[in-house]
């Protein structure tokens, strides 16, 4: 389950125009089948959350992965990013 608190903080960051333009280089550097894989997912996790300076706990961590993996997306894919974006923004 991801943390509803952990998504805020990275809504919060991401809306800064800074970190949106490390964000966006990030995830360009995945497609879908990084992010298919616990340790692809992870590894997007770990890059975000020291990009954006946020601390995770191993248990938020574990539900940011999972959270990632189930929601199955392609970061190479415009359709997929708007949905991601509309996730991200709270829309």
């Amino acid at each position: 389950m991801l943390d509803p608190r952990l998504l805020d903080t990275f809504r919060g960051r991401i809306a800064n125009p800074l970190y949106w333009r490390r964000t966006y280089r990030i995830l360009r550097g995945y497609n879908r089948y990084d992010l298919a894989t616990p340790d692809g997912a992870g590894a997007l996790v770990d890059e975000m959350s020291g990009a954006l300076g946020v601390c995770l706990t191993p248990a938020q961590r574990a539900g940011a992965i999972n959270w990632l993996v189930a929601q199955r997306i392609d970061p190479q894919n415009r359709w997929h990013q708007m949905r991601m974006w509309s996730v991200v923004n709270g829309v």
